[in-house]
């Protein structure tokens, strides 16, 4: 199967690699433009899944390296259980340098609220609900 990309974008600029399990999406030179809530998402018969989605920011420093990898939640959770949300940030620079923020965007909200803000925190955050 073709993957297709928009031509609202720069085919050259985005690289997709497809498996039998996995479309594996990289930006090639980000710039602030690439900015953004990028999703991914399924269609099956009538049914279309969406991922949770993972927040972009193309700030600062080109020549600085910050990585912030947020783990999925991997299916739905029901009323009433519990869920652990991850995040890992790997910098050159200091840990006492870094701030770590989540950000909770609800449905009919029209920005997202901070829900957790640590100055000095460890290169690991998580937060469960």
């Amino acid at each position: 199967m073709e993957v297709i990309i928009s031509s609202e974008y720069n085919k050259s600029h985005l690289k997709l690699e497809r498996t039998k399990t996995n479309i594996s999406f990289s930006i090639l030179h980000a710039a602030k433009d690439d900015g953004g809530l990028y999703f991914c998402g399924v269609v099956l018969m009538k049914t279309t899944e969406f991922s949770t989605g993972t927040f972009l920011a193309v700030t600062g420093n080109p020549k600085l390296t910050i990585s912030v990898v947020q783990s999925p939640v991997l299916g739905r959770v029901p009323p009433g259980e519990s869920v652990s949300l991850q995040c890992t940030v790997l910098s050159e620079r200091r840990t006492a340098e870094l701030r770590v923020l989540w950000f909770r965007a609800a449905a009919g909200d029209s920005h997202p609220e901070i829900i957790y803000t640590h100055h000095n925190s460890s290169h690991q955050c998580e937060i469960s609900s």
